[in-house]
């Protein structure tokens, strides 16, 4: 990671964004998930998603390219959350463009290898 990312992301948590949340709130049902699937918990996300007719979607690469080249159009038409197990940087990336089609990005759990648990909704 480079410096200037590194301070926006510092810069960005120290600001008290208010897509973080601790709070237990009642999760809404997710109908695409977004897995990074080489963080160790992402096993569980998929099986779940097969549990649930959900669709998976493979985060190897770039979160904005698949934000726009997959996520969007589902997003904007569809009323159902997106849910999500990333590092906590590409959580970031997809809150940020969800929130420009009024999606508002709650954080579930935080894990020790950088990774976080995570859906958009619509507000």
């Amino acid at each position: 990671m480079n410096p200037a990312r590194r301070a926006f992301l510092i810069a960005a948590g120290a600001s008290g964004l208010p897509w973080i949340s601790f709070g237990r709130e009642k999760t809404a049902a997710a109908r695409i998930w977004v897995v990074d699937e080489d963080l160790p918990h992402s096993r569980l996300i998929v099986r779940r998603a097969r549990l649930t007719s959900g669709r998976v979607e493979s985060l190897a690469g770039d979160a904005g390219w698949l934000w726009i080249e997959r996520l969007s159009k589902d997003a904007m038409s569809s009323p159902h959350a997106i849910g999500g197990l990333t590092r906590f940087a590409d959580a970031f990336v997809l809150s940020q463009l969800g929130a420009g089609i009024g999606m508002r990005a709650t954080h579930h759990r935080a894990f020790d290898d950088g990774a976080v648990l995570w859906t958009l909704e619509r507000c």
